[in-house]
């Protein structure tokens, strides 16, 4: 359908009153999951340029501010349907105020699905658990990009640990200061190095 093809560019675009225009044009009469899938398409695109050093940061926030403004059209359908996947916890952690990964994780996430609950930046363990617990997510993200938060990380998955609910949550890790090998030496299930890889390992447990 052309309508989606051009959906999805002016997504990549970064195109914000168009992509609005045209979804408010055609979301009561096209399945919502082919709209979805034009926009995630789009961004998997993006993800992959953006591997290949093709496109840069910018570029990528310009697409996040297009699916930032479709979300509020898109969600109300997405709940009618099938498309709604599990809950995402996500913030970055206490002491760290960076916030541009993380939201590009949390934009990336609501255009595969997820339902997302970003919590924002500087965010404390209990407000983590408490958020997992009030909104019945099964996944937490923890972003850091400060080597001196990166404790927190570990801080939670022990506290989950200490309170039996470690079983419950996944608990994916990323941040420039983090590894696999920091995932392992903590106990994390999965370290992402970006919001595209991080979509793809929750995919691959939904």
């Amino acid at each position: 359908m052309e309508q989606l093809k051009e959906l999805a560019e002016l997504v990549k675009q970064g195109e914000v009153e168009q992509a609005v225009e045209t979804v408010k044009a055609i979301v009561e009469q096209v399945a919502i999951d082919r709209i979805v899938g034009a926009v995630t398409t789009a961004m998997r695109e993006l993800g992959e340029r953006f591997e290949n050093k093709e496109i840069f940061i910018p570029e990528l926030l310009m697409a996040s501010d297009v699916i930032t403004e479709l979300m509020p059209i898109l969600e109300p359908y997405i709940e009618q349907g099938d498309l709604q996947r599990k809950t995402v916890v996500l913030g970055t952690v206490e002491g760290d105020i960076h916030e541009i990964g993380k939201n590009i994780v949390s934009i990336v996430l609501k255009a595969e699905g997820y339902n997302v609950v970003d919590l924002g930046t500087d965010v404390g363990i209990e407000s983590f658990l408490e958020s997992a617990e009030d909104d019945k997510a099964s996944i937490i993200g923890l972003s850091t990009l400060m080597t001196t938060t990166m404790h927190v990380q570990s801080d939670l998955i022990e506290r989950l640990i200490a309170e039996d609910k470690r079983k419950n949550l996944f608990v994916i890790i990323g941040g420039a200061p983090v590894s696999q090998k920091w995932a392992d030496r903590i106990g994390a299930d999965a370290y992402c190095q970006d919001a595209f890889a991080a979509a793809q390992r929750l995919n691959s447990i939904d």
